[in-house]
């Protein structure tokens, strides 16, 4: 008899948690970050002050994130890749623009790197192998290891499909 109670009641809990467990609510709206315009990956290259493409590189693989602030400011990174960047930048919303204290901290080389006259064109560029139409993403920096020297970047947001993950420089 005993066992019949407890048999009645662990089902009786058994229903009770099945009931309960399935909560049909909205699905949650995680929102965005406030750099959202600004977030993503990017194929960008480097290129000296008269044009040409600094020191034979080719397109490297960038990312733009948020910082854990939330704030304004986001990180610029290329993965410890070609010019071993990673350094925080301050973005203007309205403008779509960003720059950088100079002699901000560069994590990957721990020197100093000044990112300047940095730019989000919405539409304003293509991706390599499906004419994508992308954002485009352009920005100087001066870095310690070479002063006087303004490097220039340019490149496009990167769009996921695999025709479009290795550009290169014809």
């Amino acid at each position: 008899m005993k066992n019949i109670y407890q048999l009645k009641f662990f089902l009786a809990i058994v229903v009770v948690l099945c009931l309960t467990s399935c909560d049909e609510v909205a699905d949650p709206d995680p929102g965005f970050t406030t750099t959202v315009d600004f977030a993503g990956d990017w194929f960008i290259v480097g290129y000296f002050e008269d044009g040409s493409i600094a020191y034979g590189g080719d397109y490297v693989l960038y990312s733009t994130y948020n910082t854990a602030s939330n704030d304004e400011n986001f990180w610029i990174d290329d993965h410890g890749a070609f010019f071993e960047i990673k350094t925080k930048v301050q973005a203007n919303f309205d403008a779509l623009t960003f720059s950088g204290a100079a002699n901000s901290e560069e994590l990957y080389t721990e020197g100093t790197v000044t990112v300047s006259n940095g730019k989000i064109i919405t539409d304003g560029g293509r991706s390599f192998g499906t004419e994508t139409v992308v954002d485009s993403i352009y920005f100087e920096a001066e870095f310690d290891w070479d002063p006087g020297t303004i490097y220039r970047f340019g490149g496009h947001r990167r769009t996921g499909f695999l025709e479009d993950d290795a550009p290169h420089i014809n």
